[in-house]
C-alpha cells in the first residue's frame, strides 16, 4: 500500500474482502470492482465489468481478439446465475523472486492503462451495461 501511495495510485481497503480497491478504475462507467490482491508468491489485479446480456454472444465471439490486442491482460467472461454477466480483466505479477518499487509501479500503471483502453473499446462496441441507459420495455406480441 505504501508503494501505491508513493505512485499516486488512489486506493482503499474495504471490510468485505482482503483486496486493495483501485479507485481510479472503480470510478469508471461499467466497472463494478477493481482490486489488487497481494499473495505470498504474487499479486493479481482484477477488474470486473458489467456486460449487457444482449451483447454476451458478440462479446464471447470477440474474446480471442481482445486477448490478442491486450497481451498483458487475461480477459474472460464470468456468468453467475443470479447476476448480470461480467467481463473479468486480470493481470498477474510473480513476486516470489523479488520486485522493487519502480517495477511494481510501472507494471501497475501499464495494467491500469491497458484496462482503461479495453474498457473504452468495449464501450464503443456497445458491450457495457451502463447506468445511464434508458430501460427498454418489451411489449407482448399477441
Amino acid at each position: 500500500m505504501r508503494w501505491l501511495t508513493a505512485g499516486y495510485i488512489d486506493h482503499y481497503v474495504c471490510e468485505n474482502c482482503h483486496g486493495i480497491h483501485l479507485s481510479e478504475l472503480q470510478e469508471l462507467d461499467g466497472v463494478l470492482e477493481s482490486r489488487l490482491f497481494v499473495e505470498h508468491e504474487g499479486a493479481m489485479v482484477t477488474t470486473e465489468i458489467e456486460v449487457r446480456p444482449t451483447a454476451l454472444l458478440s462479446l464471447i465471439a470477440d474474446l480471442s481478439r481482445l486477448n490478442m490486442n491486450y497481451p498483458s491482460l487475461k480477459v474472460f467472461v464470468d456468468i453467475v446465475d443470479d447476476n448480470l454477466p461480467r467481463l473479468i480483466v486480470a493481470d498477474y505479477l510473480h513476486t516470489q523472486a523479488g520486485i522493487d518499487q519502480a517495477q511494481f509501479l510501472w507494471i501497475m500503471q501499464q495494467t491500469m492503462m491497458a484496462t482503461q483502453q479495453l474498457l473504452s473499446e468495449i464501450t464503443e462496441l456497445g458491450f457495457l451495461m451502463l447506468e445511464d441507459e434508458p430501460e427498454k420495455t418489451t411489449a407482448a406480441v399477441h
